[in-house]
């Protein structure tokens, strides 16, 4: 006999909906943050949006610390000064068009600012006074 009430399996329980609409919140996130730039460059601010976050993120040049990345690899973490101190935030460089033109235009910005570059491993550093930043 059927209750009208009563739940049969998970697809009654309301932990099920919460989880199914965070994960299309998410991908939903997700797809809209495709639709504009990840990645702007302008006279005083490096602008990045990463689709992980909520959040863009305005870095202002005179706060940069440095940048980190993989020899080939797809993934840029910057490093920037904020008041509650050093933070980073990592950057999908496949989401980002004209990544080459982005990561030269960078490079060049940076090293007019004094930066320098330094490898260690398989990594890129780009920082000030060639250390490379703690985490």
């Amino acid at each position: 006999m059927l209750l009208p009430g009563a739940r049969y399996g998970w697809m009654g329980e309301r932990f099920v909906w919460v989880y199914v609409g965070t994960l299309w919140l998410g991908g939903a996130k997700v797809f809209t943050g495709t639709l504009r730039p990840i990645a702007e460059v302008d006279d005083a601010h490096l602008l990045l949006r990463p689709l992980h976050q909520l959040g863009s993120r305005a870095i202002k040049w005179t706060c940069l610390l440095g940048t980190e990345q993989m020899i080939g690899g797809d993934r840029l973490i910057v490093y920037h000064d904020t008041p509650r101190g050093m933070r980073f935030v990592a950057l999908n460089l496949n989401l980002v068009k004209g990544r080459r033109d982005f990561l030269t235009l960078l490079e060049r910005r940076m090293l007019a600012m004094g930066f320098r570059e330094r490898s260690v491993e398989r990594s890129r550093y780009l920082s000030r006074g060639g250390e490379v930043p703690a985490r």
